[in-house]
């Protein structure tokens, strides 16, 4: 197999996709596109392009076409096997300035995401995994449990950057890869932190049980850690509770989380560890969700109209969620002017920060409103949700 067919299969893989699928994406013939991935085919440049995007690789795939014929493989090769004898070249301690670069570059990236969204973040986190992966291939201890713990950081970067875009099957692909390397590199706190992220995966379907299974393991693997790591791991404890409707006990866990709570001037680049984004702030926006998960749009209209008054600017994307939210409590109240502003707000937010998840949120607003289209406000809002979604 060449080195597209190799990338191409895996990235597939990541998305959870099939030839036939894909091939209805494309859009292109199954057959055709089935030689590409066994190596059999070389895609023209206009195909690697499209499968690019279809894919959400991040220009990976059309980078893998430049050069004419087989070359583009093969100066991929000889440049991949020239790097790996230059990171086999350094010494133990260049190693190591290479790792902790990495590590300074993470924190800029995670500041670049809040402030920016992922699309602004992703090639860049996945490049450095690339140097990551490399470096994994021929560093030796002490320095490999540096690199293992760097690039769990990394792949756990990613999942939430797809999750955040719309993709969450490669979300789900990295927070594995992420607890794998947690696992190897014996790091607990990383490992209950992808426990975390996996039951926040898993309010996708709703499912009480595995919501509130995953954030209880998450709590059990992080020990005597408090801080605000537990306090983002209570929180999702809580959402499992609004789902079952153990409203007491939701709330009672969202006042154990505001206990450990981050500060509230948090600078978003991930400084404080795991969890640094779980404000006061950001707490009373996820009561706000509660309370309309647990059917009380009113309460929750109130709560998140406080939560998005403080949260920190750098937390734009949370003002975002926050806003859908409370959209839906307006619309469940029946007030379909406001809905709809608090949901065109959101919908701003998501398309300047490139979040589906967002997005995600909001796309319910256009048939909840439906019967209030002679209202101005609906009427923008089903417009501009129509673009997305021709989009």
């Amino acid at each position: 197999m060449s080195d597209f067919s190799e990338h191409l299969c895996r990235v597939m893989a990541e998305r959870e996709i099939g030839v036939r699928e894909l091939a209805r994406r494309v859009p292109c013939n199954p057959g055709y596109l089935s030689n590409v991935r066994n190596g059999r085919k070389r895609p023209s440049r206009a195909i690697a392009v499209r499968l690019d995007e279809v894919l959400d690789a991040g220009g990976t795939l059309a980078v893998l076409t430049e050069g004419a014929g087989g070359g583009a493989d093969s100066v991929r090769g000889e440049l991949d096997a020239a790097n790996r004898l230059r990171l086999e070249g350094l010494s133990g301690a260049h190693l190591g300035e290479l790792a902790e670069h990495l590590a300074d570059q993470w924190h800029a990236l995670v500041k670049t995401d809040n402030l920016l969204g992922p699309r602004h973040a992703l090639g860049a986190v996945h490049g450095h995994l690339g140097v990551i992966e490399a470096l994994l291939r021929v560093v030796r201890q002490p320095v490999r449990e540096q690199v293992l713990r760097l690039a769990a950081r990394y792949a756990e970067s990613a999942a939430w950057l797809h999750e955040d875009g719309g993709d969450l099957a490669a979300a789900r692909y990295w927070t594995g890869r992420a607890m794998e390397w947690a696992v190897e590199g014996d790091e607990r706190l990383m490992v209950s932190w992808t426990l975390f992220r996996r039951s926040q995966q898993a309010m996708a379907s709703r499912d009480a049980a595995q919501v509130g299974g995953l954030a209880a393991a998450a709590r059990r693997e992080a020990g005597q850690f408090g801080g605000p790591m537990v306090a983002a791991i209570l929180q999702q404890e809580a959402h499992a509770c609004a789902l079952d409707g153990a409203e007491v006990e939701c709330h009672r866990l969202l006042d154990r989380a505001h206990a450990l709570a981050a500060s509230g001037d948090d600078p978003g680049d991930a400084s404080g560890g795991h969890g640094s984004f779980c404000t006061p702030a950001y707490l009373e926006m996820q009561r706000g969700a509660c309370w309309l998960t647990l059917g009380c749009p009113d309460r929750a209209i109130a709560v998140l109209g406080e939560a998005i008054d403080v949260l920190p600017a750098v937390y734009q994307r949370d003002r975002g969620v926050a806003l859908s939210c409370q959209a839906a409590g307006f619309a469940a109240v029946g007030r379909p002017a406001e809905a709809a502003s608090a949901g065109m707000a959101a919908l701003g937010i998501a398309r300047d920060c490139g979040s589906g998840r967002i997005i995600r949120m909001v796309l319910p607003l256009r048939s909840v409103l439906a019967s209030y289209a002679d209202v101005e406000e609906v009427v923008r809002l089903r417009a501009a949700l129509d673009d997305c979604r021709a989009a």
